[in-house]
Formats: structure tokens, C-alpha cells, sequence
């Protein structure tokens, strides 16, 4: 997991770089409007593209390798932290209000969760649970918490549940809890189980550009991070 902190973080570094490299004032113009393009399209708190062409590839409209560094994003109801898109053969057309990008490639999608953010999009999915501590290492997730909800009347329970992603067969990955410890039989550890992995995390990238499918997820040292690939 080191690895992959260490590699994402020198990957950002290397784009950055690569920006600086290319560096003419036609291909700064061109970053410019596509991190406008596509500040308008991602809700992020920052978005910044690093393109890598030739100012002819430019003035024909088409970009061989495109890069979005994003933070603190919000995908299809789920925060992350950091992204990286790296969109291939990207083409479009540049007007007086911008750009607009009509087709590309191959896309690739990384990216990771930290603790903070993933218990905060559990608490906003689950409201009826108040977590006391979570886990995120070791390929699993360890989330303990009380269950409190007033029905016809107040049930309570003091539950741990243990799980790890599980990657289904459309590129969507999804919390498995298959160990659940509850103190209140009057409360489902199942019931409660399936709505914990629906307010977890859920790596999906249907919506996003590429429609990328989700090839890997790693949990370790209090980080979710994944890798995704359009098909």
C-alpha cells in the first residue's frame, strides 16, 4: 500500500513536470480551457488538466494524452480525496466559449479515500448509526458502531461488522460484510448489514468519462485505493 501512496503521489509530481516541459504558451492556453471544461463537468474542489501534444496536434484538435488531477471530488454520491484521469486520443473542437471534447480513447482512473472521507460518506448514508471506530487495513473493513432508531418504539443494538470490496461483474465494487457481531437480537445483523454496504463507499464509474470499470481496490493503512480501466 506504501507503494501505491508512493506512486500515485510521484505520478502527480511527474505530470506536473511533464506540464512545465511542454511548456508553450499555445499548450498552457489549451490546459487552461480544458481544466474549465472540465471544472464545469466534475463537482471537485480542484481540477487541473496537463495535456501532453504538439502545438500542430493542438490547432487540428486533438490531444494524445490528456491528465486530470482531482481533489476532493464527489463521484456518483461518493467522495474521494484524490483522482487521476488519464484520457488517450482525446479530440475536440475549440471555440470562443471554450472547448468542447466530442470523443477519446482509452481511459484509465485511479485514485483513493482516506479514513475521514469514507466514514463521513458512511455517516451521511446511514443516519441511524453512530460509528465509534473503523478500520481500514489488511484488505478489510472494521466499522463498530450503536444502531439507534425509533420504530413503533426505540430499538438499540452495539454492532461490528467486517468486510472487504468485492468487485462484481460490471465494474463496480461494493463492501462485502460477512461477520457481524450485534448485542440487541431484536435487530437484524443482516438487515443492517446490506444498508451499511449501500451507505459505504461504492466504487462506480458509470457516469463518469469512459464509463471506466474498477479492476482492482486495495484497503490498507486507513486508505481505500483502486485502479479502473474503460473497457
Amino acid at each position: 500500500m506504501r507503494g501505491w501512496k508512493r506512486a500515485f503521489g510521484s505520478w502527480m509530481l511527474l505530470l506536473l513536470l511533464a506540464s512545465a516541459g511542454w511548456g508553450s504558451s499555445l499548450v498552457t492556453d489549451y490546459e487552461a480551457r480544458f481544466t474549465k471544461y472540465f471544472s464545469d463537468k466534475i463537482q471537485a474542489r480542484s481540477v487541473l488538466s496537463v495535456i501532453m501534444a504538439s502545438e500542430d496536434e493542438l490547432r487540428r484538435g486533438k490531444v494524445p494524452t490528456l491528465n486530470l488531477c482531482i481533489e476532493d471530488a464527489v463521484v456518483e454520491g461518493v467522495r474521494y480525496d484524490r483522482l487521476l484521469l488519464v484520457m488517450h486520443d482525446v479530440l475536440f473542437t475549440s471555440a470562443a466559449r471554450g472547448i468542447v471534447v466530442h470523443s477519446h480513447g482509452e481511459s484509465l482512473l485511479s485514485g483513493g479515500i482516506s479514513k475521514k472521507t469514507f466514514q463521513k460518506t458512511l455517516s451521511e448514508g446511514m443516519a441511524h448509526f453512530a460509528v465509534s471506530e473503523l478500520e481500514l487495513r489488511n484488505g478489510s473493513v472494521m466499522v463498530k458502531g450503536v444502531y439507534d432508531r425509533r420504530l413503533t418504539f426505540r430499538v438499540r443494538a452495539l454492532m461490528r461488522f467486517t468486510g472487504s470490496y468485492v468487485i462484481d461483474g460490471e465494474g463496480v465494487a461494493k463492501v462485502r460484510f460477512d461477520d457481524a457481531t450485534n448485542d440487541n437480537p431484536a435487530i437484524t445483523s443482516l438487515d443492517v448489514a446490506r444498508a451499511m454496504a449501500n451507505a459505504a463507499s461504492v466504487l462506480s464509474f458509470r457516469n463518469f468519462f469512459g464509463a471506466p470499470l474498477v479492476r482492482e481496490v486495495m484497503v490498507d493503512h486507513d486508505m481505500v485505493w483502486f485502479s479502473a480501466r474503460s473497457q
